[in-house]
């Protein structure tokens, strides 16, 4: 979520790029998890085989991001999120230089299989070094990682917030297809061009002071993203935890829709993961 009224964002070109590059640069892993130093949450044994499916990588300050799959057996998500290298979370190389201004989109195409077994088509990273509106809530530098189930045309199509423009914004998604405990002020106040309407726990003071949070978000009738926020200290604090999140009571569309998003740490390699997990098959 960025700050109200501001500006459109844009985004950063190369993701287009990645996008039409990302089947010959994509890679396919088969990895056993009795050896792989950061275990997902939701494996039940360490003797299961996952593959391993990973998108290309894109710059983030001194460092790199990607995306990845991990698909059983069956052909069934496991686990879908991105890998940051430490190199791209260290904050004084982050002050020195950043792979975007702040608050614009870092686009992290997916793998054709993560868009093949997931509702998912790609995923947006935002760096807001300075926080974002409302003061004294998430004024803190973090991340926002939206997982995006629309295309990255139909996203950067999202108009900024207007009179004209506002009847599509607070357009929201019939009774039950959002969380019956999340809310949205009915004006501008989370309305983003490019990203579209913010929906917040109702229960928002529980997650005060900010650490992380899970965000959705809305446009035009249609439940369009998921949103982990994440504070840059917490990430930096190399605190694993796995927090289920509330869900919608009707799906648009069906598929394998996450439960829970996770955050870990490879101790080895110090890249850190921001994944969602514990997918359900939804009719």
């Amino acid at each position: 979520m960025e700050n109200s009224g501001t500006l459109l964002k844009k985004m950063i070109l190369l993701g287009s790029l990645f996008f039409l590059l990302s089947c010959s640069q994509d890679e396919t892993i088969t990895t056993d998890l009795q050896t792989n130093t950061a275990k997902p949450f939701n494996v039940k044994t360490n003797a299961i085989q996952l593959n391993v499916f990973k998108g290309p990588q894109v710059t983030l300050g001194y460092g790199k991001v990607r995306s990845w799959i991990s698909v059983d057996g069956d052909r069934n998500p496991v686990e879908i999120g991105i890998e940051i290298t430490r190199e791209a979370l260290l904050q004084p190389e982050r002050d020195k230089k950043t792979a975007a201004p702040a608050g614009s989109t870092i686009v992290i195409p997916l793998h054709l299989k993560a868009q093949q077994l997931t509702p998912f088509n790609h995923i947006g990273l935002n760096w807001n070094p300075n926080g974002h509106e409302p003061e004294q809530v998430f004024d803190v530098p973090h991340f926002d990682i939206h997982f995006y189930m629309i295309s990255l045309e139909e996203q950067m199509a999202i108009p900024e917030w207007s009179l004209s423009t506002n009847e599509l914004f607070n357009n929201y998604p019939p009774l039950g297809f959002m969380p019956a405990d999340y809310f949205t002020p009915p004006d501008d106040a989370t309305a983003e061009a490019q990203m579209g309407k913010h929906w917040l726990p109702a229960n928002l003071p529980d997650y005060l002071p900010f650490s992380k949070i899970m965000i959705y978000g809305s446009f035009n009738g249609e439940l369009i993203f998921v949103e982990p926020m994440i504070t840059l200290d917490y990430l930096l604090s190399n605190t694993a935890t796995s927090v289920a999140y509330s869900q919608p009571d009707h799906f648009a569309k069906a598929g394998n829709y996450p439960t829970k998003y996770n955050i870990y740490h490879d101790a080895i390699t110090g890249n850190t993961y921001i994944t969602l997990s514990d997918f359900v098959a939804r009719e």
